[in-house]
């Protein structure tokens, strides 16, 4: 066979046949080196593993001192990695499938705003870091429901919400919506404040800010103002402009800004042909509002799809016809409940009319 290499002229034939085995040892090297360089041949497709990391879904606080948080999928969690702020001292965390519990050794007074931040990872090690707003557990909240509302204000009565005391118990943490959970236009969360039943709260939702606009917690003629009430306890919005939406919207209740649901009125003036668009409803915000509160359970309709018709009927309202709950409507989370009062009917303050505006 022909050596690709040739000897100059005049080597010995000894000599030319050591350099043609040194150039075939160094082509075989060149070739060895070569192959370590291209990418194995692999005998199975690659399946990269999970990389994505776990998302919070819901959160609230279950007990005295205890909080929950609700993940996407299972996790893991480590006492170490997590801390309120107020520090509560020393916490417990464990995990339940995709929930996790965090148990503090001190407890924050009931309804009181706090923080707390953790890290969870899941099976394949993918971690989440969070801080969360949480109101402490207020066990002596009492039963209480949205009573009387003047949706329709004027410059000498402006837009408010009466709420109704059932039992006795402590407002602290309480949370009043315009909108509700998952279409909030705004929050107002009561203070702590022992109630007896039988007592009124309002929230005026428009105050001139006032210095006599105070928080009645104690003595129920504290407060100054417009059209604050010497006979019910006075609250006062100071998140800006609280104006109720007029004849067509949503207002809620919920234990905390992240508990349970527990009243709504859906009102509106509105039919299904009303237009062709959003259900009759008008705007989508007020759509997704009333499918809301129907899923949470806070509102009863007659088919499978909420319609103005299922709503409470505000037609004729006013700074003093505002829309009540009847003192026999037994609570039934739908429109039966509800009525408007004859003009000057409003009754705030006090037991409702159960007299009826007739256009």
């Amino acid at each position: 066979m022909n050596s690709p290499f040739r000897a100059p002229s005049g080597v010995p034939a000894a000599a030319r046949s050591g350099a043609a085995a040194a150039a075939a040892v160094c082509i075989l090297l060149a070739a060895v080196l070569l192959s370590a360089c291209l990418p194995q041949v692999v005998s199975e497709a690659f399946s990269p593993r999970d990389l994505r990391p776990p998302s919070v879904r819901v959160w609230d606080a279950s007990g005295p001192g205890e909080f929950l948080v609700d993940f996407d999928e299972d996790v893991e969690a480590d006492p170490g990695d997590f801390a309120t702020d107020p520090d509560l001292g020393g916490l417990e965390v464990s995990s339940e499938g995709s929930r996790v519990r965090i148990t503090a050794s001190g407890l924050p007074p009931p309804g009181s705003a706090l923080s707390l931040e953790g890290t969870v990872r899941d099976a394949e090690g993918n971690s989440t870091s969070f801080v969360l707003p949480f109101w402490a557990y207020n066990p002596a909240l009492p039963r209480v429901l949205i009573n009387e509302v003047l949706t329709q204000g004027s410059s000498t009565h402006p837009d408010l919400v009466e709420l109704a005391v059932l039992e006795s118990g402590n407002l602290a943490g309480l949370a009043f919506r315009v909108g509700c959970a998952v279409k909030q236009i705004l929050v107002y969360v009561f203070p702590p404040c022992e109630v007896a039943a039988g007592e009124y709260a309002i929230l005026h939702l428009k105050p001139q800010g006032l210095p006599e606009e105070a928080d009645e917690t104690g003595d129920t003629s504290a407060s100054g103002g417009q059209d604050a009430y010497p006979y019910a306890r006075d609250f006062w919005y100071r998140g800006g402009d609280g104006a109720l939406p007029g004849e067509n919207g949503c207002v809620t209740l919920y234990r905390s800004p992240t508990g349970q649901a527990l009243d709504a009125l859906l009102y509106s003036a509105r039919t299904s042909a009303s237009d062709t668009k959003y259900g009759g409803f008008g705007t989508q915000a007020l759509l997704d509002q009333a499918r809301a509160v129907v899923a949470e359970g806070m509102w009863r309709i007659a088919g499978s799809e909420v319609r103005p018709e299922d709503a409470a009927r505000s037609e004729g309202s006013t700074s003093t016809r505002t829309l009540c709950r009847s003192s026999g409507s037994g609570d039934t989370d739908s429109a039966s409940d509800w009525h408007v009062v004859p003009t000057k009917g409003s009754t705030l303050g006090r037991p409702n009319s159960d007299e009826v505006y007739v256009p």
